[in-house]
């Protein structure tokens, strides 16, 4: 809901008569204007505003000679919404007596090159959207240059381009307020962020595999380890078993081992292969003596 500000907040004069309300069944919709100073000074404060309206009012009534300023509301960059003639009441701004029957007037403080402001917008939608409860088949936004019988650059290039993209449409979103440029770095930002994710990806997969490369290399190692160290002991067995009775006399053969303990690292362990267990005494001596 829009809180207009009452013509007492800029201080308007009293209107001198005017052509009455507008008739509901006629009104195809709204026409955005500009004042079309010519100046680059902005219009931002309150009072600034009020003032330029003042003088608006002065040159429509004193010099054209029209009843009373001649818009029915007016929007400023801050989405203040100003009472003019009021919604109800025909404008004197669309251009002849026919295109004034048949729309309404808002107007955008706007100076020469400047964008209508995020607040100016959503204002100007939901004025717009009153003016739609009062004139239901009134749905129609366009820009005075495409209604007025002679040519006019109201109200602005950025205006104009701000009413082709829908800005001043109720309901539309500031979400969708992007220019082709804007569109295209949103996305090369995505693309980019695409891309950077993939590589921290990537990266993460590497590590993951070679971690587990690193571990499957030292399982197999272990397992070398462990399948060396059993087979050298069932060559021992081997050897043991062949040797001639005389050699085995201290002790039964070595036996075939028993599979080794995975979580284990077992020395290799072979039997005791002394070929010489019993040997003399005297030679024993004789070598003692060397």
């Amino acid at each position: 809901m829009v809180e207009y500000l009452p013509r007492s907040a800029w201080n308007a004069r009293p209107p001198n008569g005017g052509p009455g309300n507008l008739t509901v069944s006629r009104v195809e919709g709204a026409v955005i204007h500009w004042p079309g100073t010519g100046s680059t000074s902005v219009i931002h404060t309150k009072a600034a505003v009020a003032s330029a309206l003042r003088g608006w009012q002065d040159y429509h009534m004193d010099t054209r000679g029209w009843s009373d300023i001649a818009y029915q509301v007016a929007v400023d960059q801050a989405g203040r919404a100003w009472t003019l003639r009021g919604l109800r009441t025909q404008s004197g701004a669309n251009g002849d007596t026919d295109v004034n029957e048949r729309y309404g007037a808002i107007l955008l403080i706007l100076v020469t090159g400047e964008q209508p402001s995020a607040a100016m917008k959503a204002t100007t939608r939901a004025v717009i959207a009153d003016f739609r409860r009062i004139y239901p088949r009134g749905t129609a936004i366009r820009p005075h240059s495409a209604v007025r019988p002679e040519p006019t650059d109201c109200p602005g290039d950025p205006a104009r381009a701000a009413i082709a993209r829908g800005e001043f449409t109720p309901g539309h979103s500031e979400d969708d307020d992007m220019t082709p440029a804007q569109m295209q770095e949103l996305k090369n930002f995505i693309e980019a962020r695409t891309q950077a994710y993939a590589l921290w990806t990537h990266r993460q997969l590497r590590k993951d595999l070679s971690a587990v490369v690193k571990a499957y290399a030292l399982d197999i190692k272990n397992y070398e380890r462990q399948t060396d160290a059993a087979d050298a002991a069932r060559a021992a067995a081997a050897v043991w078993a062949t040797a001639p009775n005389s050699l085995q006399a201290d002790g039964p053969a070595p036996q075939e081992p028993a599979a080794p303990d995975p979580n284990a690292d077992p020395g290799l362990s072979l039997p005791d292969l002394d070929p010489f267990p019993d040997a003399p005494a005297d030679e024993a001596s004789a070598d003692a003596s060397k």
